[in-house]
């Protein structure tokens, strides 16, 4: 079923008539071509608006909108998602041309994209009851998955990949010792890999149980660590209305570096998310884990809580900002302390269909106990910077071109964990 009824098909061709565009006096104008659409013969209108040559820009955008639609009345979704992505990029602001294209790739299987351009029409400042069935929308897309999963390859070089120090000398108790080069910050080259999947089960009408793995690795070459992360999980999901999603997991994890075992884990989370208004989000999230640190030999337990919101403030731009808090016990009294972060972000598409997000972060970290060599309490203040480039128009086969760039430095009152890198992303994502 469409998202845009008839209603709106009617009203788009309002908007483009008012410019006074019609071509009277052809052997097929554009006014033909919409009076075949509304009756019925979107088929038979298709190659002469194939072979239409438009004299304006208005009836550049006029015949790519007529064209999208014509393909998706005659039954060809796949063939209306070229012509009504091209409009968007063109003209992104405007909800009707977005609703029509998300429609389109929902009748063509593809789900992760429609959702976006779901996500960003709520900005649009719709009425409430079109608000409402793409909400409705939103959430039989959650309801309805039986898999779901990512893929994510990327080069990655890096100004200080291993996060060593700057510092050439450490003073410990008055004396002053020279830093092996080995030991500070060096550029390394690398990929980057991660990929999920998640097989979800109905329990019941308002209920589904997800069993996933993740996998996550960067590898390097040389002057680096190798660093590998696997994490399964189980979970129920329960849905509500409105975009009410509540998430009770438990999971395990287990990090290797340089193909030696770090660290293994196992916890619970809570997560609960819902739609405030037509335009926010808000998640909040509570997870406790055992963490085994196999090479230091000593047990971490971490307690973390964060709150993320989510505002669609056009439907070109969405606006992001989070806020978490952690809390460690460990026998070990280095490992033991607290945590604190703030980040804000914003995601914004322009005409031509690129897309650049932002996000910014800073994150206070304490530690408990004296550190015995440097003789005092180890802080560590870190900010962050990335951006984020891709293009919803440069697609193969569902794989998206991306972009990032990202700037990381943290402050510590031990020299050595001070550190600054740069680091460049340079791949492709595909989620399904």
């Amino acid at each position: 079923m469409a998202l845009i009824p008839r209603l709106f098909f009617a009203l788009a061709v309002c908007v483009f008539a008012s410019f006074g565009l019609t071509q009277a006096g052809h052997a097929f104008t554009l006014d033909d071509a919409e009076k075949a659409v509304t009756g019925g013969r979107a088929a038979q209108v298709i190659p002469a608006l194939e072979a239409y040559a438009p004299k304006t820009e208005t009836e550049v955008l006029r015949r790519i909108w007529i064209l999208g639609v014509a393909n998706a009345r005659a039954g060809q979704p796949k063939a209306a998602v070229k012509p009504l992505a091209k409009l968007v990029a063109k003209v992104p602001a405007n909800p009707t041309f977005r609703l029509e294209l998300a429609s389109a790739l929902l009748a063509s299987g593809q789900e992760e994209r429609a959702r976006y351009h779901l996500e960003l029409v709520k900005g649009a400042g719709l009425p409430p009851e079109m608000q409402e069935r793409v909400q409705s929308q939103i959430d039989r897309l959650e309801t309805k998955k039986n898999w779901q999963g990512y893929f994510r390859f990327a080069l990655v070089p890096e100004s200080n990949a291993a996060r060593r120090t700057q510092a050439e000398t450490v003073n410990l108790g008055g004396l002053v010792f020279g830093l092996n080069p080995n030991a500070r910050e060096q550029a390394a080259n690398g990929v980057e890999l991660g990929f999920g999947i998640a097989a979800l089960r109905v329990v019941s009408d308002t209920a589904r149980a997800r069993f996933g793995v993740d996998m996550q690795a960067r590898l390097f070459d040389g002057r680096a660590p190798d660093d590998v992360f696997v994490r399964a999980n189980a979970a129920l999901l329960q849905y509500g209305q409105t975009g009410r999603l509540l998430t009770t997991e438990i999971f395990a994890t287990q990090r290797w570096l340089d193909n030696s075992s770090y660290s293994t884990s196992q916890g619970v989370g809570l997560s609960y998310g819902l739609a405030v208004g037509n335009r926010a989000g808000v998640k909040m999230g509570l997870q406790h884990e055992w963490i085994d640190y196999t090479q230091g030999s000593y047990d971490v337990r971490r307690t973390a809580a964060s709150v993320q919101l989510s505002y669609a403030a056009t439907a070109q731009l969405i606006l992001q900002a989070g806020l978490r808090a952690e809390l460690r016990s460990s026998s070990y009294t280095l490992a033991a302390g607290a945590a604190k972060g703030i980040s804000i972000g914003g995601d914004y598409t322009f005409a031509g269909g690129l897309r650049m997000g932002l996000q910014l972060s800073y994150d206070h970290n304490a530690y408990d106990g004296i550190h015995p060599l440097f003789g005092v309490e180890r802080t560590d203040r870190k900010t962050t910077a990335a951006v984020l480039f891709t293009n919803q128009n440069w697609q193969y086969r569902g794989f998206a071109p991306v972009l990032k760039i990202g700037v990381e430095r943290q402050k510590s009152s031990i020299s050595l964990n001070s550190y600054r890198n740069v680091a460049t992303s340079i791949g492709i994502t595909r989620s399904f």
